[in-house]
């Protein structure tokens, strides 16, 4: 809230956690081996705070999607099949 107003860019991408994977490397491993990338709204992100605290701080901007789920890599075909599942998920958060 107190860096709201100095908000100019925002990229969605959401995570799952490995909790076995965090217990056995740890915090300081640098996420490395306990947290897998996922696409906005497969992951563990809820994606109504995100949103309310982004439209309570005042940000008016683009959402831009960061695509880097191995389960829809590939080929082009998934790649845009992930896209288009990402904004249908996210579309009713934006303007």
């Amino acid at each position: 809230r107190e860096f709201g107003p100095h908000i100019l860019h925002f990229q969605a991408q959401d995570l799952m956690i490995d909790r076995d994977g965090l217990y056995n490397h740890g915090i300081m491993s640098m996420a490395m081996g306990w947290q897998i990338r996922r696409l906005p709204g497969l992951g563990e992100v809820d994606w109504r705070v995100v949103f309310s605290e982004l439209y309570r701080a005042g940000y008016e901007g683009d959402c831009i999607i960061e695509h880097e789920d191995r389960g829809f890599e590939g080929t082009d075909e998934l790649l845009k099949r992930g896209f288009l599942l990402a904004r249908d998920i996210l579309r009713p958060y934006c303007k």
